[in-house]
């Protein structure tokens, strides 16, 4: 069995989190799990207090890269997944990580496929979740996994890794691996710095995670300021020439529709 911890972030008095929290606790097959904020709060102490969950307050303002920096740091274990406030575990995610790890020890990250809730609290399933699963069949082949252009290449055409489904190898990745300037694409900046070290992406073809969309979301929050739009250009740049970034955004934004439904 791995050494694993769900390190919660928590914000406010989102009224998703007990759910989130307890979809980890009652994972079939158990792991440590930390409750981590940078807004403390009687309500997210007396939540982790009701599960005995380790509570963590980090001092100043709050950051998404600074959070997570922090609740990763706080986790002694050899593996930790990220775990937003407002999303949900399947109760066996955590034992299909440890199948798929115990066989490639190598691995640098895993990732699930998910669902959506959204804000009429339906799971649904949509095309630009397709195109995500598609734009990682490459890493479904165990002798390409490890291959630097296959990890860096299923990342040029957009960011198709969930970042709450993630499992990141702690041990071998080091403490404080969310460096980057981006806040949208945070996530997708740091699998490609990841991308280019020694090890595998490990591709976990189950939908294991339910991803939240709501008003308060931080995505649909970028959105609407056109935040998301800029940093994902400036990403596609770092693969592609100016009219071919054109052309893949064109495509790409089919996925903001998830966020208008």
């Amino acid at each position: 069995m791995i050494s694993h911890t769900f390190a919660v972030c928590a914000y406010g008095k989102s009224p998703y989190l007990e759910k989130s929290i307890r979809s980890v606790v009652q994972q079939s097959v158990k792991s440590r799990v930390i409750v981590c904020t940078s807004t403390p709060s009687d309500y997210i102490r007396d939540l982790a207090e009701k599960y005995h969950l380790p509570y963590y307050v980090r001092e100043g303002t709050s950051s998404l890269r600074d959070d997570w920096n922090y609740a990763y740091d706080q986790a002694e274990t050899e593996y930790v997944t990220i775990t937003h406030q407002d999303d949900i575990y399947h109760r066996d995610y955590l034992k299909y990580m440890d199948q798929y790890l115990g066989k490639h020890p190598d691995t640098l990250i895993a990732m699930t496929d998910y669902r959506i809730i959204n804000q009429h609290q339906q799971i649904r399933w949509d095309v630009s979740l397709l195109i995500k699963q598609i734009m990682k069949l490459p890493l479904r082949i165990s002798c390409l996994a490890d291959k630097r252009w296959v990890k860096l290449g299923v990342q040029s055409l957009g960011n198709g890794i969930c970042c709450p489904s993630v499992c990141y190898h702690k041990a071998i990745l080091g403490k404080s691996i969310f460096q980057s300037g981006y806040h949208y694409a945070l996530d997708w900046d740091v699998f490609v710095q990841i991308a280019r070290k020694k090890g595998r992406f490990t591709y976990i073809p189950k939908e294991l995670f339910y991803y939240r969309i709501h008003d308060g979301a931080t995505t649909k929050a970028c959105l609407k300021n056109q935040e998301k739009t800029r940093e994902e250009l400036e990403m596609f740049g770092k693969f592609w020439p100016a009219p071919v970034v054109k052309l893949l955004m064109r495509f790409y934004k089919i996925g903001y529709k998830s966020y208008e439904k």
